[in-house]
């Protein structure tokens, strides 16, 4: 049985940027779960502050993989002949 090739979101890219990028992609997931969550969720119940600072920590994970996504993109685009 043929082995397709792993399909990439970035071209040019390398493992670690698409790695960075599978990683913000999950975390986009998780994130519009937790949104979800809350939304069925009422204002008094207890699960609700966890949610809450589930969604804090999700967001603030955008902040972190999005630096790591566009420094290592730079150094994608640098290592391309001029």
């Amino acid at each position: 049985m043929a082995v397709r090739p792993k399909s990439r979101v970035l071209n040019p890219t390398n493992d670690f940027l698409e790695a960075l990028l599978g990683e913000f992609e999950g975390e986009c997931r998780r994130a519009l779960q937790l949104i979800e969550q809350l939304k069925k969720t009422n204002p008094d119940d207890e699960l609700r502050e966890d949610l809450e600072a589930d969604l804090a920590v999700s967001l603030e994970r955008f902040t972190w993989l999005a630096q790591d996504i566009l420094q290592e993109w730079d150094k994608a685009i640098e290592s391309l002949p001029e």
